[in-house]
């Protein structure tokens, strides 16, 4: 199986005949200005009460509510039902796996959090914590919505380093919706939506060097690749270079 969820023209308030098809075992991302619906579409493929939707094959209200919670997870910031006092407590509720909870462990770096009450965490704890319950659910899909407002591009980097290795070791499809178009470089896809459908679709640095749309659709291309487009155009550079001390040595050649 390789398209896992297919969107075929899906319409409501916000969405006119939006389509997407999400191939297993991938990271996605979604982006779009504020109010194009990010969330809204998180939200609707986090049920299984419409028509437009496919997963597996199978349309969204063919799955009983419990066996589509098992196949997508979701992780909307501070948005958790709390089922167990700890984090500890919450891996042997849901799947008293030890290989996977030390995969999880270890990969999200949990020891500073594994016997804390979700209440007492910072902000961004309390997101790790919520991907950490997701995860040990062992789902097909996750759900992302705007975590990356609450880390910085190191950390970004490191947590998506974490999900490609989860991919690789268990298999999982993961969209994440961003504003930040330098987060969706770490992923594999990136869909861009305006005006209820897609806009821009393809490989994330080739969207984002089409600057001109990207700028009337609202959003900032990040400053090094916005750099390495403008020294191209002087024939200054030959490609695009996100490093930056990668882009010094190449302009004092």
């Amino acid at each position: 199986m390789s398209v896992i969820i297919e969107i075929d023209n899906l319409i409501n308030d916000i969405f006119n005949n939006l389509s997407m098809k999400i191939d297993n075992n991938k990271i996605y991302s979604i982006s779009g200005s504020n109010n194009s619906g990010k969330t809204t579409l998180i939200r609707t493929l986090s049920t299984n009460n419409n028509d437009y939707i496919k997963v597996c094959n199978y349309k969204v209200k063919e799955f009983k509510l419990d066996e589509y919670n098992k196949i997508v997870q979701t992780v909307i910031p501070l948005e958790f039902l709390q089922v167990e006092n700890t984090l500890e407590d919450e891996f042997i509720y849901y799947n008293n796996d030890e290989e996977l909870i030390n995969f999880l462990k270890k990969g999200l770096s949990l020891n500073r959090i594994i016997d804390k009450n979700y209440n007492n965490l910072s902000n961004q704890d309390k997101i790790i914590y919520q991907i950490a319950v997701s995860l040990v659910k062992k789902p097909l899909i996750l759900l992302l919505d705007n975590i990356g407002l609450y880390f910085t591009n190191k950390e970004l980097i490191d947590l998506y380093d974490f999900f490609k290795e989860f991919i690789n070791t268990y298999g999982l499809t993961i969209l994440s919706t961003t504003i930040n178009l330098e987060e969706s470089l770490l992923s594999d896809y990136l869909y861009i939506i305006n005006n209820g459908n897609v806009a821009l679709e393809g490989l994330p640095l080739e969207v984002i060097k089409k600057d001109n749309i990207i700028n009337k659709l609202g959003l900032s291309i990040p400053f090094m690749v916005d750099l390495s487009v403008k020294l191209c155009d002087y024939e200054l550079i030959d490609e695009i270079i996100l490093d930056k001390e990668r882009m010094v040595e190449k302009l004092w050649k």
